[in-house]
């Protein structure tokens, strides 16, 4: 599935025949929220508790619950102990002050501001658990490590079994391992030392390639999967199961959301078939760190009636493979424009989903091209390169005039951006099926095709997309009839459906990519509001 965010699609017709699709992605909403129990099992001396919105420090005595945002203190010589619902444990020493962030099956959190802790965790594939100080973050890969922290900030990781990746506030990250420690100051990260006081001789970048091995593009399938299972430990929703394709092919999906950084998040989905692999990601940069209920963010990157968002993307990076040929789309400078009154008529949008409403509505737009309309913020970007195995399809960069302007902010006018677009969409009654755009949907089937090519047909790229059933069987609209395609009873139906895209182009030599996403992760993380 071709992520619908793009802002090339108000520059010419490819946008319009994939809206009438994506509408039908974009019509539900839901959220889940489920928090894991967590209590103080043990509390030995003075440890004073703080529930989250309150002023007033008490005494806190063992089988006190904890809520996201209580904070607990231990006075000299007090101990307590911290337990999750899978049975992890955190140990409060003397003298430490530390709030719990987050606690739900798919992720617990936890800031320390001072003194240590020492924390055994249960290895699972489904939960996060990250440990946060003044300068670092501590991201669990393993079982047992300690974290002391001095009150200019300084914080020392000591690992005692398995792995644990520690990160900078810059982002500079290192994976340590048995009897391994660092230390993290505002400087940043130091050497990763043994238990003997040795320092390890691994140079930065080689710290950072182990640290950060992740799914991208030009990957075997063994690497692809090596990869997901290392970056999937991390991940704050994860999903799969096993489908019929629509050409009867059975097929494993796999879907995951990480957070490779305060501001970032990735998607991941992996298609294993019998006779082919295929994956997808995409990672997008916000203007911001996203909140720790990332949906809120993920959820206005289609773009905000009437005010600004408060989250927007500044850069993505989309890449699908079948581990031979492959599709990335990168995009960079983004920053927030009123499409709607900035005097391009291209960028207009008449229909919109609003995030402050969560619903669908229609945007007064009497003046194309001019000021007067209703405004709608969406991110704009100043570079843009979609490629097919390394040939640029389309692509657009800063003009003189838009890198003229005052800071450099580019504004994506008719005059700031030079575009090439070396493929353009085909549309009827130009050309016909199947080498054409056009849609099933009229006739009552969720098929939607898109074709573009240059001027000779030498080179093109073809999107061929369905909603089908767990069986293969392609939706009907009057399937979703009895929804009205809002709503509940839209959003439940929806998530007995999945989305297929065949991907073929010219440089692919006959192949195809063809995957298969389910909606639920993405309606549980925000992507579809």
């Amino acid at each position: 599935m071709r992520p619908e965010f793009r802002r090339a699609e108000t520059r010419n017709s490819r946008a319009g025949r994939r809206a009438a699709f994506a509408a039908v992605l974009l019509a539900a909403f839901f959220r889940a929220v489920c928090a894991g129990a967590v209590s103080i099992t043990s509390a030995d001396g003075k440890v004073l508790f703080l529930k989250s919105g309150s002023y007033t420090w008490a005494q806190v005595s063992a089988g006190q619950v904890l809520a996201p945002g209580d904070q607990l203190k231990t006075a000299g010589g007090a101990r307590a102990t911290v337990t999750f619902d899978d049975a992890s444990r955190v140990d409060l020493n003397p003298g430490s002050s530390f709030t719990l962030k987050e606690s739900s099956p798919q992720a617990s959190g936890m800031e320390l501001k001072l003194g240590s802790l020492k924390a055994w965790i249960s290895k699972s594939l489904n939960r996060r658990f990250q440990v946060r100080t003044p300068t670092a973050v501590c991201s669990v890969r393993g079982t047992e490590f300690g974290v002391d922290v001095e009150p200019g900030g300084d914080t020392r990781v000591q690992m005692f079994g398995g792995l644990l990746a520690v990160a900078d506030k810059a982002g500079n990250e290192v994976l340590i391992k048995d009897r391994e420690s660092v230390s993290v100051t505002s400087e940043g990260l130091g050497r990763v030392t043994d238990a003997g006081g040795r320092r390890e001789e691994r140079s930065d970048p080689e710290a950072r390639q182990i640290a950060k091995r992740e799914v991208d593009l030009r990957m075997s399938k063994e690497e692809v999967q090596a990869a997901a299972a290392e970056e999937s430990k991390l991940s704050e929703l994860r999903e799969g199961k096993a489908i019929i394709d629509v050409n009867g092919n059975r097929v494993r999906i796999e879907e995951y959301i990480v957070r490779p950084a305060a501001d970032t998040f990735k998607l991941v989905v992996l298609n294993e078939r019998e006779a082919r692999f295929d994956y997808f990601f995409y990672q997008g940069t916000f203007n911001q760190a996203l909140p720790t209920d990332m949906s809120a963010a993920l959820r206005q990157i289609p773009g905000c009636v009437n005010v600004a968002c408060d989250y927007f993307l500044t850069s993505y990076r989309t890449g699908r493979s079948n581990t031979q040929d492959n599709m990335l789309e990168v995009a960079g400078g983004g920053h927030l424009v009123d499409v709607n009154n900035n005097g391009t008529a291209a960028d207009r949008v008449e229909a919109a989903y609003d995030p402050a409403t969560a619903s669908f509505v229609r945007l007064s737009v009497p003046n194309p091209g001019g000021v007067g309309n209703t405004p709608f913020f969406q991110s704009l970007f100043n570079t843009y390169n979609l490629t097919f195995n390394g040939v640029s399809h389309q692509s657009w960069t800063p003009s003189a005039a838009g890198l003229a302007r005052p800071g450099g902010n580019v504004i994506n006018t008719a005059g700031d951006i030079t575009y090439t677009n070396v493929t353009t969409v085909q549309n009827q009654p130009g050309c016909a099926p199947p080498n054409c755009t056009y849609s099933e949907i009229g006739e009552g089937i969720f098929r939607d095709v898109v074709y573009a090519s240059n001027g000779d047909g030498s080179i093109w790229e073809k999107y061929d997309s369905y909603v089908i059933s767990d069986v293969g069987k392609i939706a009907k609209t009057s399937d979703f009839a009895a929804t009205g395609f809002s709503g509940q009873s839209f959003k439940q139906t929806l998530l007995g459906w999945n989305f297929q895209t065949i991907v073929t182009a010219s440089e692919f030599g006959g192949r195809k990519i063809d995957l298969v996403v389910e909606p639920k992760i993405f309606i549980q993380s925000g992507l579809i509001p």
